[in-house]
């Protein structure tokens, strides 16, 4: 089975679309987040036949529940499927009340629709990796202009305006870290609209959870060099925390 087309842009267009439908609320708002909360109990979420244990990412990121899950979910590509989606509690509280204010930390997790029943073993996964790795280099840059069309698509049939977002050329951070069961790949996406501009920083991670292929994306809002680092962090720690949650 050759896993490789697995990893292609459909992971990386969900990691960007979500960002830049949020971008001009984010460009907005204040990076403050409440103070940490007691993290609730790791929850399973449903991929393909499979019930995968998905903690939380940081103690102030909770998983805000189906209802306004849904929500989210016309933000991610039809290729990909959003299986959970974490907030604090103050951008919880904004999305449940109408609030147009933007995440300035948040994470996804997702998979692709058409890999949900695929068994995904350790020399695929590996294919995955090389795949990924190719990805977040040339094929990065190349990929930016269709990010930029299907988001400006999305953005008018969601607000019906013809409001345009630009995505300047991605800074590419390399990789993260890489290991058996997870891998992960960084990138600084400049964004601009309506005369206002911002940078996310994304965490895009791609792991073998129970033989089958999870995505779990970490942003930030870019300040400064602990904007990378708090997203590389939480990234692999937030991995390793699911891997251990998922042991057979």
């Amino acid at each position: 089975m050759n896993v490789r087309r697995f990893c292609s842009v459909p992971c990386l267009s969900s990691c960007l679309v979500f960002i830049l439908v949020l971008a001009l609320g984010t460009a907005l708002a204040q990076d403050k987040s409440p103070n940490p909360v007691r993290p609730v109990e790791p929850q399973s979420y449903r991929s393909g036949l499979k019930s995968i244990i998905i903690p939380s990412p940081t103690a102030d990121l909770s998983e805000i529940g189906p209802d306004y899950r849904v929500l989210m979910e016309s933000m991610v590509p039809n290729t990909n499927r959003l299986l959970a989606a974490f907030l604090t509690a103050e951008d919880s509280a904004n999305l449940r009340s109408g609030v147009s204010k933007g995440f300035p930390r948040y994470a996804l997790v997702e998979n692709l629709r058409r890999a949900e029943f695929i068994d995904v073993d350790a020399e695929s996964f590996k294919q995955v990796s090389d795949g990924m790795a190719t990805q977040f280099g040339a094929a990065l840059n190349a990929s930016t202009k269709d990010l930029e069309e299907e988001l400006n698509r999305k953005l008018k049939a969601m607000r019906g305006t013809d409001t345009a977002m630009t995505l300047d050329k991605p800074i590419q951070l390399g990789a993260f870290f890489s290991k058996p069961n997870a891998c992960s790949f960084g990138v600084i996406q400049p964004i601009s609209a309506a005369g206002i501009s911002v940078k996310m920083v994304a965490g895009v991670t791609v792991l073998r959870v129970q033989n089958r292929l999870l995505y779990a994306y970490v942003y930030s809002v870019y300040k400064d060099e602990d904007s990378v680092q708090w997203v590389r962090k939480t990234s692999q720690q937030w991995a390793d925390a699911i891997l251990n949650a998922n042991q057979q």
